[in-house]
């Protein structure tokens, strides 16, 4: 698939100088007004100048809530009343969550001239002035600076579908890191009640957090009390509860509880109950997660980032978690600035004639974006022959697995790119790693958590995507 080529630059900023350009050459710069604004938990703060840097009014501080905003409003017309400002330009530091409000507030307003600004660039920009101390009346200055020197990204409110997507996602992310402690937790209880019982075939991995698994744990926690029953008895409890095991499998356990240790101490009781507790917990656990699945399937086929399952061995998961940390589209000029949103551009040193050989990447972008990017580029390396075989011919130039790693997700980014701005399913060149029936995906990925009911509902929101 071939690279999207970015416009010419026309203004020192960049891409981002080039939006702030053209919003700016409808107003005459004398008749413009830079509001940048402090950004608080509880109260922020703004001070009003013209572009060239002239303070109008000097720093205020307003509360973060509706009034407070109101109260902005009122400074901010009052002024521009009294100097004839015909054009307002706001900017902000996307400081976690607490911008977005007073940013949303602003553009029901009416701002539609409202850009966000890392906090590394206006920390560039207050270092850039050679002053060591940081108050709220420098960092105003340094984000006014910044918005003049054209750093910010113009602010759109958020579709409620990618936030309400990239919410699940990141509560499910949290609730696998609870459901992986306690497996870790479950793993330490059987090593002292039953020692070894995991290293038999009928208790591997994943077989151990089968249903049939647990509740047979939980009713025979002791070696003792495995020790007592017959094989047949063993195949017939787990296949009454949905799993089959060979008469072998039930032998081998009886064999085992013969050879290991079988000293009970005096807290045996009390991990036994904790043991309990603790799976019927993971039970829960792993229905909610399941739960959460269908949801995230549910949010990712009403959008154009379903057509990401054309792709082998991208499953819904993936695809909704890489679709809920890009949000909405428009804010990527190009595949390049899709890149470095996740932090996996190239850096470059280079001065005179002399240049670095090593390019390591920024890791300046979305931390958690630049993750899922790496996981889907290690996944389709190894899985999808369309990105294997660019992986190999990388590995056989010399570079090692994890710069290949690296360049497979930056490789996926410019697909996944081109694929939802153009709103077209996988289509390379050479014919490689596509799935041949995407649909297929969504119906097994609701038949393997018992949402059947679903299946035809999904499919037909996913459908008007792959035509």
């Amino acid at each position: 698939m071939a690279k999207s080529v970015g416009k010419l630059s026309k203004h020192i900023g960049g891409s981002k100088g080039n939006i702030l350009a053209e919003r700016i050459k409808s107003t005459p710069v004398e008749k413009t007004m830079i509001v940048p604004i402090e950004i608080g938990k509880n109260s922020h703060k703004a001070l009003l100048a013209d572009y060239g840097g002239s303070i109008f009014k000097d720093s205020f501080e307003f509360h973060s809530s509706q009034e407070g905003i109101t109260f902005l409003n009122n400074t901010i017309c009052k002024v521009a009343k009294e100097y004839h400002i015909e054009g307002v330009f706001v900017g902000m530091e996307a400081t976690g969550h607490y911008f977005k409000k007073p940013a949303e507030s602003l553009y029901m307003l009416g701002y539609e001239n409202i850009f966000v600004l890392n906090p590394l660039t206006t920390s560039q920009f207050r270092k850039a002035g050679l002053t060591w101390s940081k108050t709220d009346e420098i960092d105003l200055r340094a984000i006014g600076q910044a918005l003049i020197g054209g750093y910010g990204t113009l602010y759109r409110p958020e579709e409620p579908i990618w936030g309400d997507l990239r919410e699940i996602c990141r509560y499910r992310r949290f609730q696998v890191r609870r459901q992986t402690a306690l497996k870790n937790k479950i793993h330490t209880l059987l090593d002292m009640l039953l020692p070894g019982v995991g290293n038999l075939k009928m208790f591997k991995n994943p077989h151990l957090w089968h249903p049939a698994s647990l509740e047979f744990l939980n009713k025979y926690p002791s070696v003792a009390a495995v020790s007592r029953l017959r094989p047949a008895y063993i195949v017939k409890f787990f296949l009454r509860r949905g799993r089959r095991l060979s008469s072998e499998d039930g032998y081998h356990l009886l064999d085992w509880s013969r050879q290991t240790f079988s000293y009970e101490s005096p807290a045996t009781s009390t991990r036994q109950e904790i043991l309990k507790s603790l799976t019927c917990e993971l039970r829960q656990l792993s229905q909610n997660i399941s739960k959460l699945e269908v949801e995230i399937l549910g949010h990712l086929v009403k959008l154009p980032a379903v057509l990401l399952l054309s792709i082998y061995y991208l499953g819904p998961i993936r695809a909704g978690e890489f679709a809920g940390e890009i949000a909405h589209l428009e804010q990527y000029p190009t595949s390049r600035a899709f890149i470095k949103a996740a932090g996996l551009d190239p850096t470059r040193y280079q001065s005179v004639n002399r240049e670095s050989p090593h390019h390591s990447i920024s890791k300046k972008g979305s931390r958690t974006l630049r993750y899922i990017s790496v996981m889907i580029g290690n996944a389709l390396m190894i899985h999808n022959d369309y990105f294997s075989f660019y992986a190999k011919q990388l590995m056989l130039r010399g570079k090692s697995k994890d710069c290949a790693c690296v360049a497979t997700a930056d490789r996926f980014l410019r697909v996944a790119f081109q694929m939802l701005k153009e709103q077209k399913t996988f289509q390379p060149p050479n014919g490689l790693g596509i799935t041949q029936n995407p649909l297929e995906k969504i119906r097994l990925f609701l038949q393997e958590r018992d949402a059947s009911e679903l299946i035809e509902k999904y499919v037909k929101q996913a459908k008007k995507y792959f035509k």
